[in-house]
């Protein structure tokens, strides 16, 4: 029966199935870590061809140092490689052009463009630079408000000045999108404020689903004074929310109100990418195998399990060696150790420990099963990665210096 299960799993654990790089958009995950979106171009020559290919050109250059400074840590943006256009144009997988504006000399439009990620990781490699192994899946943020600290909290009304903060952010070349609700009645029905700061699984995952997102950013803005802002935020899946840390933000000399809640809005945009960057900052070349026993309650535990994996940034790839009813035996290449990898399965609902050696899995709420005989006899255990994204924005439940 094992072997059939196994079997009928083995059919189902699909690999990338390579589609036409002229019919698709540059997605998110590790393709969207090698993408630079949106970049502007623009260019003059005799006519409006010569002007088209001139920026063409000299966009995929711009792009990829738009791209590599988003992957990077600031403090290795100084010694960045400069290859050449024809280097830089040899890595180029797609592009596609938007806003495009001629006229007989002139040429000016918006390129994205997709570069093949192996070349980049070995290009960084040769000059000792690690960067972000993934791009994050796209974050719907739930903005949740109260003009005073005994104030009723509200979320959906037009009188939310923090809703509209959020919606002025650019997500276009950021590791980690973040997304807004259109707040229309669907999802005034499907979500209010109380239900957000409880966070009620139910709620969010309702309001998930209709955006076809996996993961939720609950902004919780408390006006503590005219000029002060205090933050919290709790992140991950319905199923698995973390609070990840609290922020007060203080207002500026001579800055009015909107200004204020949209600086405060973007410094957490911030720093949230920039705990994505360092929750995903791997040296190329730092890939390892381990062998990981999952522990399932049925099915349907493997394939959300199997999912998670997938969409987990420092998790290469997996491969199933044996299955049981309550254990699947696999083999990781994950590029990080325990710690950093289990901060990442977290915010995917998955719980790491490790335990002589093996690295057990389990889905966050689903109770765990007892230890398979093949990982020896009970051993001191240890759980990781339990605060989500990488201690995003400071320790679980703490404060993050300003």
């Amino acid at each position: 029966m094992a072997r059939l299960l196994l079997a009928v799993v083995m059919v189902m654990v699909l690999g990338v199935v390579p589609g036409r790089a002229d019919a698709q958009g540059p997605g998110q995950g590790e393709d969207g870590a090698y993408t630079a979106r949106a970049v502007p171009i623009e260019a003059t020559a005799a006519d409006a061809a010569q002007a088209r290919d001139q920026a063409v050109a000299q966009g995929k250059v711009a792009a990829f140092q738009t791209m590599l400074r988003r992957i990077t840590d600031p403090a290795d943006h100084g010694r960045l490689p400069q290859p050449s256009g024809q280097q830089v144009r040899a890595m180029v997988e797609t592009y596609s052009l938007s806003a495009e504006r001629t006229t007989d000399t002139t040429y000016k439009a918006r390129i994205t463009v997709r570069y093949d990620g192996t070349a980049v990781r070995r290009l960084l490699q040769q000059h000792g630079i690690g960067h972000a192994a993934s791009a994050s899946q796209p974050v719907l943020v739930v903005p949740v408000y109260q003009p005073g600290p005994d104030a009723a909290a509200i979320l959906w009304e037009d009188t939310n000045p923090w809703l509209t903060a959020w919606r002025r952010q650019d997500s276009g070349n950021v590791l980690m999108p973040l997304e807004v609700p259109t707040g229309d009645l669907r999802d005034v029905t499907s979500l209010t404020a109380e239900e957000a700061l409880a966070p009620d699984s139910d709620a969010l995952a309702r309001l998930l689903d209709r955006y076809g997102r996996a993961q939720v950013l609950v902004a919780h803005a408390v006006r503590s004074s005219p000029d002060r802002l205090e933050v919290s935020l709790n992140y991950g899946s319905p199923r698995a929310m973390a609070k990840t840390a609290r922020s007060g933000i203080t207002r500026m000399a001579g800055e009015d109100d909107a200004a204020f809640l949209t600086r405060a809005a973007r410094e957490l945009a911030r720093r949230m990418e920039e705990d994505w960057r360092n929750a995903t900052m791997v040296q190329t070349g730092a890939a390892r195998r381990v062998t990981a026993l999952v522990s399932l309650g049925g099915f349907s535990d493997w394939v959300a399990t199997r999912r998670a994996l997938e969409r987990s940034p420092l998790v290469r790839d997996h491969t199933v060696q044996a299955m049981s009813r309550q254990t699947a035996q696999l083999t990781l290449t994950v590029l990080g150790d325990a710690e950093r990898v289990g901060a990442g399965l977290a915010s995917e609902g998955l719980n790491l420990s490790v335990r002589d050696g093996y690295w057990l899995i389990r889905r966050t709420a689903a109770p765990a099963a007892a230890t398979p005989g093949t990982a020896g006899t009970a051993g001191a255990s240890a759980t990781v990665g339990a605060t989500g994204l990488g201690g995003a924005l400071g320790p679980a439940g703490g404060t993050r210096p300003e």
